[in-house]
């Protein structure tokens, strides 16, 4: 085998190797971000106990992406107009209480349907750990 052949033997093991490597990394970071920790078990999310959104969350959830994008207008807005920003958030502060209010009744219609168990489990998981400043579901 000429020399070349061997560099070139060489230079092809080492790219593989590293390929392989990296897919390993790439595989690792796709199963975490798939299945983040907490997230485990029946009802380790608030989407996975809340259910499919009814229409009444949907139509919500629309209100709230409008108010978001008015207040993020009036901020954008020249000349500034700080009685207009003061209106959007106002709005969107109102939108988001209500979209908390159908939420936490989904919750407790949902939550009636757990076994104590799966309802300690949930609560555990969701309210009752400790968090840390970076931490979010």
């Amino acid at each position: 085998m000429s020399a070349a052949m061997k560099r070139l033997s060489w230079a092809l093991a080492l790219s593989i190797g590293l390929n392989l490597f990296l897919l390993g990394f790439g595989v690792v970071r796709l199963a975490h971000h798939r299945h983040p920790e907490g997230a485990s078990g029946p009802h380790g999310r608030m989407g996975e106990l809340l259910g499919p959104p009814t229409p009444a969350l949907r139509e919500e959830r629309k209100v709230l992406t409008d108010a978001r994008r008015r207040v993020g207008e009036a901020l954008a807005a020249e000349p500034y107009d700080p009685d207009a920003l003061s209106e959007a958030l106002a709005a969107l502060r109102e939108s988001t209480s209500r979209g908390q209010e159908k939420l936490h009744e989904r919750l407790i219609e949902r939550a009636g349907q757990l076994s104590p168990e799966e309802r300690r489990a949930f609560a555990e998981r969701r309210f009752l750990r400790e968090r840390g400043g970076g931490e979010r579901d």
